[in-house]
This record gives structure tokens, sequence and C-alpha cells, in this order.
């Protein structure tokens, strides 16, 4: 993979073909972290998918020759990775090519941001605010904030964001991972609120993170709601959020009137797991008041999910702090779509107060559409 092409300049001078140092897939996100150099500067770049809207992120690392009075224009529009201009640079006479071998990534815990170390040194950060504000990543060897680097001081918070990632995937590399120690009491706080579970699934096909299910049956509610979601944050919280820690770990929960047959309840079962690989795999966020389109089988007029916590009518359930960040469940509530129409174009305030005049029947697929 190169980002930029090989190509020579009026003064003869060829530039040399970047070379790929290092590349890794984030272990949440498809987003991938690429290290590239060529005989004039080295620099990070994250890679997601076409259909995204992440695009490609990049952040200089070093000069490897003596740096330049200005940014040259003229090469960054011919695809040329620029050198970071004389007055922002640390060690302006330039600094020795980077080794394979001293390199290694640490990715965020969200999966959508990346540290790059030599050795034990971060020397690059791409975090997930990356292209907006004229900012698009941190370097140690930068001076003050010109766009391609921004100085990495040591009062700079991501230094300890970094390090608590660190420690959360080699918590994960345990033999107790964060899921053996906490599933079991999270279907505890369940069973205690909504019943004893009838049935359990995996839900993480056999690939991390592990993710289960829990369902219940029950006499006069049918219920499911997702087991280990919020163990691993959700990207791009901190992009839309100022709170990052009181909105980036879910679970997510679907509650439908009546006992169901076995094909009702596999299919409730299947339109809530569905959706919980929707963050990370998108690279986006589940919040209060945004909705899925779902469908839930059956003849009815529900073609989408409004997730909120915000009905009077749901199950209370604390599901406490983990990594120092509050845990929501957010409850699938089925809606039509003219009422999600409304939502994307006006928000969803207004139909919460409606849908909360319905009490119970909020949970029935027949309910009749709220009208605006």
């Amino acid at each position: 993979m190169s980002f930029f092409k090989k190509i020579f300049s009026s003064s003869k001078e060829e530039f040399q073909e970047p070379e790929v140092l290092l590349q890794e897939e984030s272990p949440l996100c498809p987003v991938t972290a690429v290290v590239e150099q060529d005989n004039r500067a080295a620099h990070l770049y994250l890679w997601g998918p076409e259909n995204s809207n992440f695009g490609t992120k990049s952040c200089w690392v070093r000069n490897l020759k003596p740096a330049p009075e200005k940014t040259n224009s003229r090469e960054m529009n011919k695809g040329i990775a620029p050198m970071l201009e004389k007055a922002y640079c640390r060690f302006p006479e330039g600094q020795s090519a980077l080794k394979k071998e001293d390199l290694s990534f640490v990715w965020l815990e969200e999966g959508d941001g990346v540290a790059l170390m030599e050795k034990t040194e971060i020397i690059a950060i791409i975090p997930s605010w990356s292209g907006h504000g004229g900012f698009f990543g941190y370097a140690r060897d930068a001076k003050g904030q010109e766009s391609i680097g921004w100085e990495l001081r040591d009062t700079n918070e991501m230094h300890t964001r970094v390090s608590e990632a660190r420690e959360c995937w080699e918590a994960w590399d345990t033999e107790t991972d964060p899921f053996s120690l906490h599933q079991p009491g999270m279907l505890e706080l369940y069973e205690e609120a909504l019943g004893k579970h009838d049935k359990y699934y995996a839900i993480d096909n056999r690939e991390w993170p592990p993710r289960g299910l829990y369902v219940r049956n029950g006499p006069s509610k049918a219920v499911c709601v997702t087991v280990g979601l919020s163990l691993v944050p959700q990207p791009q919280v901190e992009m839309y959020v100022e709170d990052r820690m009181s909105h980036n770990r879910i679970e997510l929960g679907m509650m439908l009137n009546g006992t169901l047959s076995e094909d009702e309840l596999d299919s409730l079962a299947s339109g809530v797991s569905g959706q919980a690989a929707i963050p990370w795999s998108n690279i986006t966020f589940l919040g209060e008041g945004h909705t899925i389109n779902l469908s839930i089988g059956g003849d009815h007029d529900k073609t989408a999910v409004l997730l909120t916590s915000d009905l009077s009518c749901l199950p209370i359930l604390d599901l406490g702090v983990y990594r120092d960040s509050a845990i929501r469940l957010l409850w699938m509530i089925p809606i039509t779509t003219k009422e999600r129409e409304h939502i994307m174009e006006h928000g969803s305030e207004t139909l919460i107060r409606k849908l909360n005049e319905f009490g119970d029947e909020v949970y029935s697929l027949d309910r009749a559409e709220v009208s605006f």
C-alpha cells in the first residue's frame, strides 16, 4: 500500500517511493494504521473504508532532512507527503530514519485512534478528532500547532489515554478477561430486575470481543438484552458530546408485550443481536434519541426502533460504571417510518413525550401510530 506517488521535482531530485514500515488493523473498527517513510519524512496514517465518512487521516512524524522554511504546497498538490516546516520542527536539521523493529502501535480503547511507539516512547498519535478544525495529529518532535502535526506536550491527556489503552488490551489477554469477570454479574443484575433468563446466546460469532444475549419469554413480556457491549467503549463519541465518559458504554435491550412463539422470540433475539456491532463496524456510536431501521417479523407497521432510556414505563436498571464510564441501557422501542422521519427532522423529544402517553403499549407492535 502506498498513499503517495513517485514523482520528480523540477530540480530533478528523485523522491523515494514511500516504504511501509508498519501496518496493522484496528482490533475493533475497519480501520488500518500505516507508517510510511520516504527519503525525506515519515508519516502515520489511519485509513478507513471507502464507503465510510472516516476517510484517510494523517500525521507527520519526523523529517529526515533539514526542514524547509515553508511547507511545499506544490509537492503536496502532486501527492508528496510534506515535510514539517522549520518553525514548527523540534529537530530542524532532520533526524535518523525510523527502524521497523523499533515501532509498534497502541490502539486507543475505542479502536478509532492509534498511538505510534518507538520502543517505549510515544512519537505520534492520531485520535478520533483528527481531520477537524485544522488538526490532524500529535507528534513528539513537533513544536507548536502546525496542521500536519501538533506538539505532543508532556501535559497532554493523550499520554494517560494511551497508557490506559495499553492496560485495557493487556487485561483482555489474561485468562480472567473482562468478559469472564463481568458477564455473571450482569446476568444476575438482569435477572433481579427482569426475571430469570430462559435462554442465553453468544452473539459474537466466536470473534473478539465476546458478547452475549439475555433472553426471557415471560408471562406478559418477552425481553432481550445484550451482555458485554459496554466492556468496549464506542468510537466517535467525543466528536459529538462533551462528556464522553457518560455516553461511550452501552447495552441494548428490547421488550415486546405478550408471550412469544419460538419463531417470534428468535426474530426478536435476532433483531437485538444484529445491532450489537453497529458502533464499531460502522465507526459510529449509538445514543439516546438515535434510530435504527429494523424489521421485526410479523404483520405490523413498525419499521425502525428508537433508542431511549427516557420513557417512564421502562424498567430501571443501574448497570453501574466500568473503567470510569457510566453504562447506559438503551431500549429499542418499535416505531413507524413516519415516526422515524419526524425524529430525523425534529429530534426525538416530541415523540418520546407522546409515547409516554401509551404506557406499556409502546412494547406492542400493534400500537397506533403517533400523530403530530
